[in-house]
């Protein structure tokens, strides 16, 4: 099982090269755009919009962009740099899903995890969730975000650099399992092909879940 402080040294070393090439990512993903408004929709006031995973902060951005408020959270350190240099209006903040410790109970209305959920093992997902759960209002509103499958696929080298980094894919109804056991209600699960020349060729999930 990967250790967490491994993903975090991995991005670290790629961030600059993934802020480049990510930053504008959302110019070519209409549906996630329209998801991510529908997130925005189904908050509604609840409160500030947590993109768990920020990396160089373009969900957030976006969000930001249409009116919603909204902040960021990576392992990184480095990613929050970027995130921070590219998006100077937003607030990000260095934290683990798996242990955030520096957020309180109830602290967001609606949170984007938009492949995050990706570098966390099977045995621990559950887990994450119920911290992502934690931090949300009553009735706060999850979009997660993941590659269908059931593979692991391993990265030695990413962007120009030497990276150790597992991507774990999971299956719809799995995923919904494990929020539900988390204590999560599943709204909305809608799955879509890849782009074609824009991202990596797997399906896509989205899955909507609301804490109650």
């Amino acid at each position: 099982m990967q250790d967490q402080t491994e993903v975090q040294r991995s991005y670290d070393r790629v961030a600059e090269e993934y802020a480049a090439e990510f930053r504008d990512e959302m110019e070519k993903k209409p549906f996630d755009r329209k998801m991510l408004d529908w997130l925005a929709e189904k908050v509604n006031g609840l409160g500030v919009i947590c993109d768990m995973g920020c990396g160089p902060g373009q969900i957030a951005s976006y969000l930001h962009s249409r009116g919603a408020k909204a902040c960021g959270i990576d392992l990184s350190p480095a990613m929050v740099a970027e995130a921070k240099r590219l998006n100077p209006d937003i607030s990000f903040q260095q934290g683990d899903m798996l242990a955030l410790d520096g957020d309180e109970d109830n602290s967001f209305g609606g949170m984007a995890a938009f492949y995050s959920i990706i570098h966390i093992p099977h045995p621990r997902v559950v887990d994450a969730l119920s911290e992502l759960k934690r931090v949300l209002r009553t009735r706060g509103v999850l979009l997660i975000t993941f590659h269908i499958g059931r593979e692991t696929l391993h990265k030695d080298e990413f962007l120009g650099h030497e990276v150790s980094l597992d991507f774990h894919f999971f299956e719809t109804e799995e995923m919904k399992g494990y929020l539900t056991e988390a204590g999560f209600e599943i709204e909305e699960a809608i799955e879509r092909d890849p782009y074609p020349d824009v991202e990596f060729p797997s399906r896509r999930a989205y899955i909507f879940a609301r804490k109650p």
